[in-house]
């Protein structure tokens, strides 16, 4: 019994010695709102959704408080800025300074002081942007490896020395140095997915090359899928799903002569592809954190198909225990209320602009709201941005009225997107004016308000008296920022 009991505690030693309680203190200066996000690992991964919104005090502190085994990825969002911490065992003080410029924005204090720094204003090139200039610069594989591997191996110098000068530990070097590893693998293989994306487009002339076809098994071959310790790294899922979608799941069985042009205009054929393709292209805690990461991508879209309701459903039969379901599974209800809200009828108060398919220019549509004061929100039914903005609209619309103001929507959406507009009307409880372009108008709102070069949204505009008087407003979410905006054309 004593050996029984002495095993429990020694036990209990064991764990307290790699599981550690850490409380992380923030100090913010120069927030815009009080309100922040905090992403925690979960389950020895980064994953999205385990983000919580927290608020600080009124002396702009925030505590956090997660239990660290050997190193923990902690992401805290304020004001427009993100920032990224890898927390070893042992409390830490920030200081956040969101105003002021990169370099000069943190004052850590606590385990590898300098490398936190380092990590915040490193490169942050999307490493698609990245593939694309280094096939630019050189269109041979060797040449435009040459390029990367300069790049990487500059990024890996900064935090050699620092270890080197004993500035951060070997614990922190080891995952910075995966997470830029990573950044880099994902990027050798965007090179022959581009490539071969471009040969395949109606009347290329672009070759495949051999030399690509075999870099791209090769990076395959040399960094496989099998290294839990990656699942941590910022590129990991998409560098997976372009492995599963278009090297296993299209190129290859184009070699083999087994490939069958799915109907890409059905939406419900590609989401089940790709899910199904990650169960058979992974295994073991991979697998179910890729099939996890998938369904995370595609709900939070919000695009609404019924589908990923059905996929969540199998994926927790799959996994009946995992953590990442609960993360999930409110955002799939969220599906079904959205399809239950599409039947209903129009509110009173949500209006479209008479005649508005005839609408062709921005000047037209502001003569329809000489004498008032107009909020104007440009968004898209695939917007993201601009559909988290919509959970500020409620106590927007009641300042407007209250002030006499009127409130205007422009979806930027094409034909094909009318019903799922006119259904996100009604599911986000859109109260005010509404107009979905036609391609005139469409073009007439870049050639104004972006010079013609395509387009970016969300964006916000005040109109005055049927005239345009800021053509960058803040958004909603700024709350009485942007009230004092608007007060000023009243």
């Amino acid at each position: 019994m004593k050996k029984i009991i002495l095993a429990y505690f020694l036990v209990l030693a064991t764990s307290s010695l790699f599981a550690q309680k850490t409380n992380v203190k923030i100090k913010f200066t120069g927030a815009t709102e009080n309100k922040v996000f905090v992403q925690l690992p979960l389950d020895g991964t980064t994953f999205y959704p385990n983000r919580q919104e927290k608020i600080f005090d009124a002396d702009s502190n925030l505590l956090i408080s997660l239990t660290v085994e050997k190193i923990a990825n902690l992401y805290i969002s304020n004001s427009g800025k993100r920032f990224r911490f890898l927390i070893e065992p042992g409390d830490v003080s920030i200081k956040l300074n969101v105003a002021k410029k990169a370099s000069d924005r943190i004052v850590f204090d606590g385990t590898n002081a300098v490398g936190q720094v380092a990590l915040n204003t490193k490169p942050n090139i999307f490493y698609q942007t990245r593939a694309s200039k280094y096939l630019t610069a050189d269109s041979t594989v060797t040449g435009a490896m040459k390029l990367l591997e300069t790049d990487r191996n500059k990024e890996f110098q900064v935090f050699d020395d620092l270890l080197t000068q004993k500035k951060i530990s070997k614990t922190f070097y080891e995952e910075v140095k995966r997470d830029i590893k990573m950044d880099y693998i994902a990027t050798a293989a965007a090179m022959p997915i581009q490539l071969f994306f471009d040969s395949q487009r109606p009347n290329s002339k672009v070759v495949f090359k051999q030399e690509f076809k075999d870099l791209w098994k090769k990076i395959y071959d040399e960094h496989p899928f099998n290294d839990l310790a990656d699942l941590t790294t910022t590129e990991y899922y998409y560098h997976a799903q372009y492995y599963s979608d278009y090297y296993v799941g299209m190129y290859l069985k184009q070699v083999n002569g087994t490939w069958e042009k799915p109907d890409f205009n059905d939406p419900n054929a590609r989401l089940k592809i790709s899910y199904e393709g990650f169960g058979k292209n992974f295994t073991g805690k991979t697998r179910e954190y890729l099939m996890a990461s998938f369904l995370f991508n595609e709900i939070f879209q919000r695009k609404y198909q019924p589908i990923l309701v059905e996929l969540l459903n199998d994926f927790e039969t799959q996994y009946p225990k995992s953590k990442f379901s609960p993360l999930l599974r409110p955002a799939a209800e969220e599906i079904v209320a959205y399809h239950e809200t599409s039947k209903k009828q129009f509110a009173n108060d949500q209006k479209f602009v008479p005649n508005y398919q005839q609408i062709n220019t921005l000047d037209d549509l502001m003569s329809q709201f000489k004498g008032k004061t107009v909020f104007v929100d440009l968004w898209a039914t695939w917007c993201g941005p601009c559909k988290a903005e919509f959970e500020y609209g409620e106590e927007l619309d009641k300042f407007l009225k209250a002030k006499g103001a009127e409130m205007l929507y422009i979806s930027m959406d094409k034909n094909e997107a009318d019903q799922q507009w006119k259904d996100m009307i009604k599911f986000y409880k859109l109260s005010g004016n509404h107009i979905r372009v036609n391609p005139t108008l469409l073009q007439n709102l870049m050639d104004k308000l972006w010079d013609g070069k395509g387009y970016s949204i969300p964006r916000y505009l005040i109109l005055k008296d049927g005239k345009l008087v800021n053509d960058k407003a803040l958004r909603p979410s700024d709350k009485k920022l942007l009230y004092d905006q608007i007060s000023a054309h009243l």
